[in-house]
């Protein structure tokens, strides 16, 4: 609908308004609906998973305004739901790859410690990634390390000490034989023990 007014202008409920050849557009500005709760719960949920896996709060939501240009959750709009969530939950999606890092590092290095093959993870990870620090390496990448390590079968160390020589064994017979000679000829015996003794000092 279009006024012609050859005067001043008063107030008009809607519509166009041409005066002197000026048009000037009164339509109600569309500031869009507010969310619904289910909308603002889900957005909440994903906020609190993210603080859960040690993101600042504050920080999370910041994110979340600026990229939606607003200044609290109450100024988001229906339209603009499907944005905040995808920027909640790209974050969410970050936050829960480097707990998983963490998680598969802690891993690796508690097996490469029991089964002291922290020569081993080096050298594979500096060939098959050419780098050795774990932190640097995507998630997939630190799970076939993880396989690595656990499949690794580590040698024994071998002993190079010199070992005892072992004294021969007597041979078959012997002890029995001295026993039974001690017991049946004690005096002999005794006598030819003490002739050694004395026949050993007057060699000496």
């Amino acid at each position: 609908m279009t006024q012609d007014f050859q005067g001043s202008v008063g107030q008009v409920a809607a519509g166009d308004i041409n005066n002197f050849g000026i048009q000037i557009s009164l339509a109600d500005k569309d500031d869009g609906r507010a969310l619904v709760p289910a909308q603002r719960q889900e957005l909440y949920d994903l906020g609190l998973k993210c603080a859960e896996l040690g993101a600042d709060s504050k920080e999370i939501w910041r994110r979340v305004f600026a990229e939606l240009g607003v200044k609290q959750i109450a100024e988001i709009t229906a339209e603009q739901f499907q944005q905040a969530r995808t920027v909640l939950q790209s974050r969410l999606d970050q936050l829960q790859d480097e707990a998983d890092k963490r998680r598969l590092i802690g891993k690796i290095l508690r097996t490469a410690d029991e089964k002291a093959a922290k020569a081993e993870l080096n050298n594979f990870c500096e060939l098959t990634f050419g780098r050795t620090h774990l932190g640097n390496l995507k998630r997939v990448d630190l799970q076939r390390v993880l396989e690595f390590i656990q499949r690794l079968e580590v040698k024994p160390l071998v002993n190079h000490a010199p070992q005892r020589p072992v004294a021969p064994p007597a041979p078959e017979g012997y002890m029995d034989t001295l026993r039974m000679l001690m017991s049946r000829y004690p005096m002999q015996l005794g006598s030819v023990f003490l002739a050694g003794i004395l026949a050993s000092k007057i060699v000496l």
